[in-house]
């Protein structure tokens, strides 16, 4: 019992700092409706400020920075990066969530992601990849605790984050302003009625979360080395404790992030008293079951959040498909394959692949709704299974492909049972959990993924043709393998257009529009849901396996919780809900034309992702149908600028919604 007592106390650093995350969080929450990934980021670049100010005296911004002295002492050095936190609060909500008020919660999750994938890049960028530390701020003598030896500064944590947030729920229930904040998420034309602005309420609700997660992010940065990635995907855990505290209890997020924590170290000991258990994941899968568990128990009876005017859904258009376009399309394609050099040959095909996963994307996101940001650990779930198969197994193409992605969809749909219960925001916490867990328990297995020496996939081949890439001419990749991957496309998007066309298709978009009025027109909610899941999980594996016979060799990094987060970027960027969408988005892939463009061209490679995660807030914010829509709204512009338009009467909309429902009966 001294030893679990002991490793408990232990966890509580990371416990204070799941707490104080997790109370900012629900703040947010409840004062915007936003879930606001990019916390754990944002309160990380205080921390890394405040570093660079007490080694070098540089108070170093996002754009530029400025030297202050040799060195700054802590308690300036402080004021300033707290100062910071509140300022970056403020700019971070009026820019990006402030103009997505009424906004539909997929807006709200792509720029919170975006919001995200950008200030992590940007840390990377002003700061470095090399982890921090930074000097002990409280004592840490050892004192006695029940009979057990423990660190006194985990104990001042634990005070600190209980005290702050005794505090801010003693605030948020006994004063004016927090029963005003209460009040407007409650019914915010109600607060509008009687002249309450809910946004001002927001952006007070903001800084004090940006302000209470920098502070205690700088008491725990001693305990441990700062690095980007892993500190900001503490997001993770901290979602799991704001959903124990149903999005609305700060005591009760707070007490889960400190036994979320104590129960990770714990976990720990476990391990090692009992080899039988899961050496590698187990910690990180906790915050992922605690997740489930509540949206199981709970789901249906988590917060929400109404608003005045509600904006629509990136627009699902039907989109007749033209033999003439796809074939002339085809022909290109064919043509560049066979003439280009190898670099852009190379960005070619990786475009193409990109666009096979950003289809799937478009049918779970664009058609039904869902939203998931765990597409691409599907895809390493095919892209390993594949190596698996074909590797150990000696299983030959094509029967190794199509049972990774047999396999990858059986995992999409056991991840896909909470969207039964939740969507929106709720289920957008459920799979960054589902990919975190997936990268920590399997892909960074080296029994499932060979760990740093990867995965060895053969290459495929086909009546005696091989269809893999390496191999070719004066080191060109092999055109067949370039021609495998654009039949296989075609294919893929030829089935998406049909499915939008299809009754199938109706009633996804029905589900999409409202789950309510959906069964109400005598549709299975719950079977249109699972069956997107399914076919977004089996193209996510066709990537993967795509992905795979690209690489020859898998590595863990070509799938962890980023690269997810930026197919859903790369996705929506391109036009969520369109086939041509996906195209443009893969287009954008991490080192496809548009991209190898931005490197090559204009030496931008290195602000790549940060110029993805800005491009992804404007997109939500302005041009929700994405990229591929410009034109046809330019299109449309022209065709219509003469033609007067008769103003549209109650009857006339009444039809329009009449016809509009029809469609959704199965």
């Amino acid at each position: 019992m001294r030893d679990y007592l002991g490793f408990f106390v232990l966890g509580l650093g990371s416990g204070a700092i799941y707490a104080a995350l997790g109370v900012g969080v629900v703040l947010t929450h409840r004062a915007s409706g936003v879930i606001n990934f990019a916390h754990g980021a944002m309160s990380l670049y205080v921390v890394y400020l405040l570093v660079e100010l007490r080694a070098t005296g540089r108070l170093v911004l996002p754009i530029g920075s400025i030297t202050l002295a040799d060195h700054v002492a802590f308690i300036p050095a402080l004021v300033i990066a707290l100062t910071y936190a509140a300022v970056q609060s403020v700019v971070v909500y009026r820019l990006c969530f402030a103009p997505l008020h009424g906004a539909p919660p997929l807006a709200k999750v792509v720029a919170s992601v975006g919001v995200m994938v950008a200030m992590q890049a940007l840390i990377t960028l002003r700061f470095g990849v090399q982890p921090r530390s930074l000097q002990p701020i409280l004592p840490n003598r050892p004192v006695e605790l029940l009979g057990v030896t423990v660190p006194r500064d985990r104990l001042l944590l634990v005070g600190v984050v209980v005290a702050g947030t005794a505090v801010l729920a003693l605030w948020s229930s006994r004063t004016r302003f927090g029963k005003l904040t209460r009040a407007a998420a409650e019914n915010e034309e109600g607060a509008y009625l009687l002249g309450l602005r809910p946004q001002l309420i927001a952006g007070v609700n903001w800084v004090v979360a940006g302000v209470l997660a920098g502070a205690v992010a700088i008491l725990i940065a001693p305990i441990g080395s700062l690095e980007p990635v892993s500190f900001t995907l503490m997001i993770v855990p901290a979602l799991g404790a704001a959903l124990v505290g149903r999005l609305s209890s700060l005591m009760m997020t707070a007490g889960a992030g400190l036994v979320l924590g104590g129960g990770q170290s714990l976990l720990l000991l476990l391990t090692q008293e009992h080899p039988s258990l899961p050496q590698i994941g187990l910690k990180e899968g906790l915050p992922f079951i605690v997740i489930v568990a509540i949206i199981f128990f709970a789901g249906r009876s988590l917060p929400g959040r109404g608003s005045v005017e509600e904006r629509r859904l990136p627009s699902a258009r039907v989109g007749r498909v033209n033999p003439v376009v796809v074939a002339g399309s085809v022909a290109l394609a064919s043509l560049l394959l066979l003439t280009l050099s190898t670099t852009w040959q190379l960005a070619l095909i990786t475009s193409m692949v990109g666009a096979v996963m950003c289809l799937g994307v478009v049918v779970l996101t664009g058609f039904v709704g869902q939203i998931s940001l765990a597409q691409m650990s599907l895809a390493g779930v095919g892209g390993f299974g594949l190596s698996k198969l074909a590797d150990k197994a000696g299983v030959p193409f094509p029967i190794a492909p199509l049972l990774a992605i047999a396999l990858a969809m059986l995992v999409g749909v056991a991840l896909g049972f909470p969207a039964l219960r939740v969507r929106g925001l709720h289920l957008a916490v459920v799979s960054v959990a589902a990919a975190v867990a997936i990268e920590e328990f399997v892909f960074k297995n080296p029994d499932y993924t060979g760990g740093l020496a990867g995965s060895q996939v053969p290459q495929p081949n086909a009546f005696g043709i091989s269809l893999g890439i390496r191999g070719g001419v004066d080191d060109f990749p092999r055109p067949a393998f370039g021609f495998f991957v654009l039949v296989v496309l075609v294919a893929v998007a030829g089935g998406v257009a049909w499915l939008r066309r299809s009754d199938l298709g109706r009633r996804m978009l029905a589900v999409r529009g409202s789950e309510r009025a959906a069964a109400a027109a005598g549709i299975d909610v719950g079977r249109t849901k699972l069956l997107a899941v399914a076919l977004s999980s089996g193209i996510a594996g066709t990537g993967g396996c795509l992905l795979a016979y690209q690489q020859s060799q898998l590595s863990y990094q070509s799938f962890a919780v980023f690269t997810s987060l930026s197919l859903l970027t790369i996705a929506y960027l391109g036009g969520i809900a369109s086939v041509s969408g996906a195209f443009v988005g893969g287009a954008l892939y991490s080192g496809g034309v548009i991209m190898t463009i931005v490197d090559r061209w204009l030496d931008l490679g290195r602000y790549e992702t940060v110029i993805l995660g800005l491009g992804l807030v404007v997109a939500a914010i302005a041009n929700p149908d994405g990229i591929a829509s410009m034109g046809r709204h330019a299109r449309s512009a022209l065709r219509h600028r003469h033609i007067p338009r008769e103003p549209r009467t109650v009857d006339d909309m009444t039809v329009g919604v009449r016809a509009e429902v029809a469609t959704w009966s199965p």
